[in-house]
């Protein structure tokens, strides 16, 4: 009786019936996109804005002002280390010019000079609650908004949602996909349906040209016992406990340094345009490396490899001075290389660590946990921005160092074919342990 692997051999591995269901996957990825980065242009910052009480708007008015000179003559000065996109007092906070000692009247304050009014021309300062003022050219979500001052955390609180409804999905749709997804042949094999597993595989082999002869009548099934996954299936034995406490970790990192490297183009201060085109041309090498090397090399030591990159090229872009903005360009670009060859290769990784009665289940498991980092990575981001810009690259260094140390723990899966069963998961671990042995005796 054949395998399931060399009916689908025999089928096509990946012919014309598997790109055009790749291709449609990928189409899904697209609508993913545009909501994934679409928060660094919808909610990119103003380079100038302020707060216009209604004696600074009357004397604007009578005094022709243009936005850049009332920001100028209106505006308490900026205060602080912290980025201009996050500076508070100066901008949370207005000159109560109604206090002018010769009049409350805004004609009593000059259009040259309207702080002379007061002594040593030292206005009051007090809190903003409306009335900001923006000079942009286009509207953002800021500025429709007001999410700025006590009220920037809902910039924040938008992208946390966004992820939010991911992690969702994750849960649900992974079980739901386990319990079915009929047209997955290895996921029949898995459940005793190898007749519907035949059928799949017939119309697999038509669409690719291919022909099942008819001593293909019945396929091998696996003797496991049939069950629904569970969340204790992935930590009850050693090996998937490890693989799955790793993965998770590296589902983490992935999400906060690759969303925090891309939401950060809005907050830096350059062409937001340029830098976001050079973010994004920079994973089409990124793609063509994974592809030179986990075929060569294996999957561990480039997913190692490209965490450590990224780490190493954030420490170093936060240290880096302003004065060479070229080379802070290069470093950041090599770290987004790095985090997008992390976080692509972390699904194939995922994938092909898990039994076939568990894949489904345990990476949309694993993939929550990204989404989990999601939601923390505009907070982490942004808040820590207020208190120094390069804060949070400092921080996702050590992530993703800390993440490149611990994948060189998972069993290397290159040329192997994918575990059925959880037994086949733990033997991967002690085929590793062997391999040292072996080595060690030579």
């Amino acid at each position: 009786m054949p395998s399931f692997d060399e009916a689908l051999q025999r089928a096509g591995e990946f012919g014309r019936f598997q790109r055009r269901v790749f291709l449609l996957l990928c189409l899904t990825g697209v609508t993913f996109a545009f909501l994934f980065v679409g928060v660094v242009f919808l909610g990119s910052w103003p380079e100038h804005y302020w707060c216009r009480g209604p004696s600074a708007a009357a004397l604007a008015e009578r005094c022709g002002w243009s936005p850049e000179e009332e920001w100028n003559r209106t505006a308490p000065a900026l205060r602080g280390p912290a980025p201009p996109e996050r500076r508070g007092n100066g901008r949370c906070q207005r000159y109560l010019l109604e206090a002018a000692n010769s009049s409350a009247a805004v004609g009593a304050l000059s259009c040259a000079d309207p702080l002379a009014a007061f002594p040593n021309r030292s206005a009051p300062l007090v809190q903003c609650h409306g009335g900001w003022r923006y000079a942009q050219a286009h509207s953002t979500i800021v500025t429709e908004f007001d999410l700025v001052c006590v009220n920037a955390w809902m910039l924040d609180f938008t992208q946390a949602i966004l992820n939010l409804g991911f992690l969702a999905g994750a849960f649900t749709l992974g079980y739901a996909a386990d319990r079915v997804v009929p047209e997955s042949p290895r996921w029949l094999i898995t459940r005793k349906e190898g007749d519907k597993a035949l059928k799949i595989l017939r119309r697999i082999a038509k669409c690719n040209g291919k022909y099942l002869s008819p001593s293909y009548s019945e396929i091998t099934v696996t003797d496991e016992e049939v069950s629904n996954p569970s969340i204790l299936d992935l930590v009850r034995t050693p090996q998937m406990r490890k693989c799955t406490l790793i993965l998770m970790f590296a589902w983490f990192t992935s999400a906060v340094v690759y969303q925090g490297l891309v939401m950060r183009l809005g907050i830096t201060g350059g062409n937001l345009y340029v830098d976001f085109f050079i973010s994004g041309v920079v994973e089409l090498p990124a793609a063509l490396l994974i592809l030179l090397t986990i075929e060569r090399v294996g999957r561990r030591l480039p997913f190692a490899a490209s965490n450590i990159v990224a780490g190493v090229a954030c420490l170093v872009t936060a240290f880096l001075p302003e004065g060479i903005p070229w080379l802070r360009t290069a470093v950041a670009t090599l770290g987004r290389l790095g985090i997008t060859m992390a976080f692509e290769i972390v699904y194939l990784v995922n994938s092909e660590l898990y039994p076939t009665t568990l894949r489904n289940f345990g990476v949309s498991l694993c993939s929550g946990v990204c989404d989990f980092g999601g939601i923390i990575a505009p907070f982490l981001l942004f808040r820590l921005a207020a208190i120094w810009l390069e804060l949070p690259l400092i921080i996702f260094g050590i992530l993703a160092s800390v993440c490149g140390g611990l994948v060189m723990l998972l069993p290397e899966t290159k040329g192997i074919a994918l575990p059925e069963t959880v037994d086949d998961v733990e033997k991967l671990g002690s085929r590793k342990k062997k391999t040292q042995v072996s080595s060690s005796h030579l």
